[in-house]
């Protein structure tokens, strides 16, 4: 193939790239998947392609756009600021779905303010509590905590949830 064509390949993909990263902030296992989608539509040869993929790879990263810390802080100041209640579990496997490491989401963590986590579990403790009229207080607490430990909550935050609501 000729140069010409290859920089016209090269600046499409790369600009349909970044039409994806405009709209929100993308993990790297994000990019590379939609980056591997885009370039299965080319009938060129595997040469070509990896060739394609490196350039528009290192022309991310040059940019920028490649970074996973960024995009878990950034997902988890979204949840900070979010009114719907979710633990830490669920933000951990969320972040793993998109392909972000372990030692990245446990560092992006640490960041999360300290009550956060007590008052989305009082949240979704106040929720399920409402459902629960007219049963004895024993059961409720023992559904209260089965609940939130589905949902994801430490045992600690379980039981401070558990103490200030019965």
């Amino acid at each position: 193939m000729d140069k010409t064509k290859l920089n016209e390949i090269y600046e499409k993909v790369y600009f349909k790239m970044l039409n994806f990263i405009s709209y929100r902030i993308r993990s790297e296992k994000e990019i590379s998947d939609r980056l591997d989608k885009y370039l299965s539509k080319y009938r060129y040869s595997q040469d070509e392609i990896e060739d394609i993929r490196s350039h528009t790879v290192s022309k991310l990263e040059d940019a920028g756009y490649l970074n996973d810390t960024e995009f878990a802080s950034s997902y988890i100041k979204g949840l900070v600021s979010s009114k719907k209640p979710v633990s830490q579990m669920k933000i951990f496997q969320f972040l793993l779905k998109k392909g972000v490491s372990k030692d990245t989401i446990n560092e992006a963590l640490k960041y999360l303010p300290l009550d956060f986590l007590f008052e989305n579990a009082l949240k979704d403790g106040e929720k399920k509590i409402r459902l629960m009229r007219g049963v004895d207080k024993y059961t409720s607490k023992r559904k209260l905590s089965e609940y939130l430990y589905r949902k994801g909550y430490p045992f600690e935050t379980i039981h401070s949830v558990i103490d200030s609501l019965l």
